[in-house]
């Protein structure tokens, strides 16, 4: 164990003197031993570690013992006893077991979706798609375009409005619209023909599983739609801060990977620390006080076929280590955010929860770190507060595939293009079959429930910002030069952009960090 130990620390560039090394040994829990060392170089900045480093900090003691639990407590008390070191009152101090608040004074608080394992039936999706459509219906009633407003069940003659979900479209021989659609109380079919052309421009873009408002005329066995209503969001003036602070967005960084673009990412860190630019730069650098990290940010392991043959670091929990020491460089005023993505270590069915500490330890050292679940609304600002919403983007492949604007316009390539359709359909992920997912409780956790200030997403590596009714849209770059599988999936990345947005002038910039630049 103890060479194991000295490899350790050798690879690390940590130093242990022979009593700290002769202790740890007689722990014999090569992992503790691991977690321990990386916990004194992440927190404490210590890469020289003495019995008089403890002793001249006792208060680092006893944060250090209240950071573990149960077994692994008593293993480290164990250790500063092994030490000579005074231990009081441990027991006594359990109640300050409270997650780390961040260094700087910024407000950050979150709304996540983290749910409890369960056994899966099919009543929790029943539940979460009776909840979805109640919501959805209660922001399509208030249109005032919907007038003389009835249930399925209660269609007779006439024009009037409904409020349905779309259960299946097709196109008929003639080239018209058909829909299925349904409430809670029935089902009929709904026929949107090419006579009108700006409503069967808008059935285009309809989607299986979604809630719609329609304006039509019939009889209980098919109904003719006039205009088609979506759920949409609005923001009648944007919010801006009173104090000038920057909040800078990125996703992607896939370290691990062998196209992992590590000098342009440590140019973005001493860039974000005031290492690096002229006067005015590093002046604007130095105002960021949040960087949102939308997903992705290891490359995983077994994501896709072959995927080892393209991988630098083959264990996912190295990767996590790699990454914890890159974001350790980041100044500690930055409140940084980070969700996760499909290659991250967590489900991959949507709410995906936070990156677990089991594979990503070292990621809980950094006390500026705030771990979130992918989708979370995130709330910042010193004292205008700005509501983020963040989403890696899963979905967003399968929206350019359903759609034929989208499809046809290159969608990869426009990701905030992609994302207006999320917020006009207040969903994340509007058809079932479009992302996997877990019911939350009876609720959907992709539902856009309160419109947000600002959303963040990540997936197709390509910088953009853009606007939706008063929304801003930022999509982060990446950090991973073009791989085989983005090739296949129709990536066409534009990696080392970071955008930027002033919460007190709105201006927006993109920085770039690519080699050339």
């Amino acid at each position: 164990m103890q060479q194991e130990v000295l490899n350790f620390c050798m690879y690390k560039g940590i130093l242990l003197d022979k009593e700290i090394l002769e202790v740890l040994e007689k722990l014999q829990d090569i992992e503790i031993a691991k977690n321990f060392i990386e916990k004194i170089d992440f927190q404490y900045k210590q890469k020289i570690i003495t019995k008089s480093f403890f002793t001249k900090n006792s208060d680092k003691v006893y944060e250090i013992l209240l950071s573990y639990k149960g077994d692994n407590r008593k293993l480290i008390e164990e250790f500063f006893l092994s030490l000579g070191l005074k231990i009081d009152n441990v027991e006594e101090t359990k109640g300050l077991e409270i997650e780390p608040k961040n260094y700087s004074g910024e407000s950050v608080s979150a709304q996540i979706f983290q749910n409890q394992p369960k056994k899966i039936e099919v009543k929790d999706f029943v539940n979460n798609f009776r909840n979805r459509y109640s919501f959805l219906k209660g922001i399509l009633q208030q249109r005032s375009e919907l007038d003389n407003l009835i249930s399925i069940n209660r269609i007779s003659e006439g024009s009037f409005s409904i409020i349905a979900m779309v259960s299946d479209k097709k196109i008929t021989k003639n080239g018209n619209v058909i829909l299925e659609v349904e409430d809670l109380t029935g089902r009929v079919s709904a026929l949107v023909t090419k006579n009108r052309p700006e409503v069967f421009e808008k059935s285009k873009e309809i989607l299986l599983d979604e809630v719609i408002g329609l304006k039509c005329n019939g009889n209980k066995e098919i109904i003719f739609i006039s205009d088609i209503f979506f759920p949409d969001v609005f923001i009648q003036s944007k919010k801006s801060s009173k104090v000038e602070e920057i909040a800078a967005f990125t996703s992607d960084i896939h370290v691990g990977s062998d196209k992992f673009l590590r000098e342009s990412f440590e140019k973005f860190i001493k860039w974000i620390n005031g290492e690096v630019g002229n006067k005015e730069q590093k002046e604007e650098a130095l105002k960021i006080k949040y960087l949102f990290i939308t997903g992705d940010s290891v490359d995983g392991v077994g994501v896709y076929p072959g995927q080892e043959t393209q991988l630098l670091l083959k264990d996912v929990k190295e990767q996590y280590r790699e990454l914890a020491y890159l974001l350790a460089k980041i100044r500690d005023d930055v409140n940084i955010v980070m969700c996760a993505g499909q290659h991250d270590a967590v489900r991959v069915a949507e709410p995906q929860p936070i990156i677990s500490e089991n594979y990503a330890q070292p990621l809980y050292f950094l006390k500026n770190l705030k771990l979130v679940t992918n989708p979370s609304v995130i709330e910042i600002g010193k004292d205008t507060k700005f509501k983020v919403l963040m989403y890696h983007g899963a979905s967003m492949h399968g929206i350019i595939n359903s759609i034929e604007k989208l499809r046809l316009g290159k969608g990869h390539d426009s990701p905030t293009e992609v994302v207006k359709y999320l917020l006009k359909k207040r969903h994340l992920a509007p058809s079932h079959s479009l992302v996997t997912y877990t019911p939350l409780g009876g609720n959907d956790a992709l539902l856009i429930h309160e419109v947000p200030d600002i959303v963040a997403t990540g997936d197709l590596h390509r910088p953009e910002v853009g606007d939706y009714n008063g929304v801003t849209l930022i999509a982060g770059s990446c950090w991973q030069s073009r791989t085989p599988f983005e090739e296949k999936v129709g990536n066409n990345p534009d990696p080392c952009k970071v955008p930027i947005l002033n919460l007190k002038t709105r201006e927006i910039k993109i920085v770039d960090f690519s080699e050339e630049q």
